[in-house]
């Protein structure tokens, strides 16, 4: 076991005058001083996000690389305590999110977290959201070079910065530390992917206009190198070209893959290089306080040693899932799975960071598939971590593989959601935890906004409503083959509507047909990936309709679902 050295990493984005401003705006808004439109798209600002429940609110912490110290973990669990349900979720976007809180109780958890130097600003709303990044950066086998320091840069330029203010839209960042990309940067607003220039010095390959939801693209490339020193340059170019060309009439394609979309790769790329020239013309800071260096990374393995070696029962099965090498020899990545789509409760947190203090780097870094991640680990101090973590119930395997499931809350809090996506997560996780594929994503959304990022799973699936009999029937939409690799994003081919309750032995039934029909060379994933959808819809073809007079009363019943399914769905403050 080694002592933290997390403890003097920068990681406050905090200021406490956002709290004030927060509360004086909320007194005019009861006053009447403020009209309800306006108070709205400023609550979003401040990560104040409306629910499906009326008068309570969901609170959205802002974690710029899903970094999280242990201290700033004692206080999430200090506002997971006093919260209604008792919970919290890690999002796809690498936030926390608490839900159910009265308005008129905002401001002081608002405080609590801003005086631990964690902030809601910007975390919703038409404004730069939480920049994601690679949870290995720093320490992956397979790094260019720490993107760690660029992603701190670039959120202190843009957060509160009033050039990003009050955008057509909302706008995300990503960053990845290599090729492979597991940020999902090609998915994003702006992606930025670690390269060497031509000379070998640090750059970003940069793209712009990713995204998902109804109509999913992948990035353009408008620069293939550009130097990490003046990253700030081109990004600011984008925002004032967005500025400019958002919709902001019809706010369903105000995001700027819809510009891309309109104008074409050709006329975007010259549009945005007149926004560069100007930008160039009084640029933003150079970053040249970083200095970048490229690592050394020590070929090894660690051979996982078997239970009995150990003398911990389990273990081996753990070791083989949730450990992976980092570039140093005889240190590792430890992920702990949190299933539910990222449900935690206050003493899970309590729990991991004491972890986070005690092992490894003292810097807890949550993903992208919602879970956390503990970072250079000794390889010695694995038995005792394991051990820690199964008395904490966080000794799950089974991380990163089919089981390993990522989902959006669904109807259970958002206004948007169409079925309960967090239960139909549930169930796949009982019916493949045997499965152990390493190589096949499952990704659940409530609805078709892509919240679960289903478009990208090899499996992807998302709610929606289909009437039978004139009765509306809760349904998901079944995609197949999705990916983000070096080449970018691979969007999944739709096989068809399916009722919810046949969700379930759908996949267990393309599992089954990929795991007969696959070479010997192929895994799983890859041969959903390769296999045109007509070969596979008829492998479903029966599960995806049923006749009027063929519905029985559960099919008008969501999975786990207290009462029959009405399909009503509410205006979201996604779009506001």
């Amino acid at each position: 076991m080694v002592a933290a050295t997390g403890t003097n990493f920068d990681n406050r984005y905090a200021n406490l005058a956002d709290v004030d401003e927060f509360i004086q705006r909320t007194e005019d808004y009861a006053a009447g001083l403020l009209g309800a439109d306006e108070y709205r798209a400023y609550r979003l600002t401040r990560g104040v996000y409306g629910q499906r429940q009326d008068d309570v609110f969901m609170l959205r912490i802002k974690m710029p690389g899903g970094i999280v110290l242990p201290d700033q973990l004692r206080r999430i669990a200090e506002v997971i305590d006093v919260a209604p349900e008792g919970l919290a979720h890690v999002t796809t976007r690498e936030n926390i999110q608490i839900h159910y809180f009265p308005l008129d109780q905002v401001a002081d958890k608002m405080r609590m977290l801003a005086d631990a130097g964690l902030t809601m600003t910007e975390a919703c709303g038409s404004a730069v959201r939480n920049v994601t990044q690679d949870p290995y950066a720093g320490l992956a086998t397979d790094e260019v070079f720490d993107t760690t320091p660029y992603l701190q840069a670039i959120v202190r330029f843009f957060l509160r910065n009033p050039r990003a203010q009050k955008l057509p839209r909302k706008f995300k960042i990503a960053i990845s530390t290599s090729p492979a990309d597991r940020a999902y940067a090609a998915i994003h607003d702006i992606g930025l992917v670690a390269v060497k220039d031509a000379n070998g010095a640090p750059a970003f390959k940069f793209l712009v206009g990713g995204g998902l939801a109804s109509m999913p693209r992948t990035g353009l490339c408008v620069h293939e190198a550009w130097p990490a020193k003046d990253i700030l340059t081109p990004m600011l170019a984008v925002i004032d070209f967005f500025q400019e060309h958002g919709n902001r009439k019809v706010r369903s394609k105000a995001r700027i893959k819809h510009v891309l979309r309109k104008m074409g790769p050709e006329q975007f790329q010259t549009t945005y290089e007149g926004y560069l020239a100007n930008v160039q013309k009084d640029p933003p800071p150079q970053l040249t306080h970083i200095e970048t260096t490229y690592p050394g990374v020590e070929t090894w393995h660690y051979a996982r040693p078997s239970d009995a070696e150990v003398g911990i029962a389990g273990f081996h099965a753990w070791a083989s899932t949730c450990v992976r090498e980092t570039r140093l020899a005889g240190q590792v990545f430890v992920t702990v799975r949190l299933d539910r789509g990222g449900e935690i409760t206050a003493q899970n947190v309590r729990d991991l960071a004491t972890l986070t203090e005690q092992f490894g780097q003292g810097r807890l870094h949550f993903t992208p598939q919602q879970n956390a991640v503990l970072r250079a680990v000794p390889v010695a101090d694995l038995p005792a971590l394991y051990t820690r973590l199964q008395a904490a119930g966080l000794a799950a395997a089974g991380a990163n593989t089919v089981a390993d499931i990522t989902s959006c809350p669904g109807v259970s809090t958002c206004n948007l959601g169409v079925t309960y996506s967090r239960h139909l997560a549930d169930d796949l996780v009982e019916a493949l935890e045997a499965v152990g594929d390493i190589d096949t994503t499952i990704k659940i959304s409530g609805c078709h906004n892509s919240c679960g990022q289903h478009h990208i799973g090899t499996i992807g699936l998302y709610g929606a409503l289909r009437r039978i009999g004139g009765r509306p029937a809760p349904h998901y939409r079944l995609m197949v083959g999705g990916d983000v690799n070096p080449q970018g994003a691979v969007f999944g081919e739709d096989l068809g509507l399916l009722p919810a309750r046949r969700a379930t032995v759908a996949v267990q039934r393309l599992l089954d047909h990929a795991r007969a029909h696959k070479t010997a060379e192929q895994t799983i994933g890859a041969y959903l990936r390769s296999t045109p959808p007509e070969l596979l819809r008829p492998v479903v073809a029966d599960l995806l309709d049923i006749a009027d007079d063929a519905a029985q009363e559960l099919d008008f019943w969501d999975i786990k679902a207290s009462a029959p399914f009405l399909g009503e769905t509410r205006d979201g403050e996604c779009a506001v």
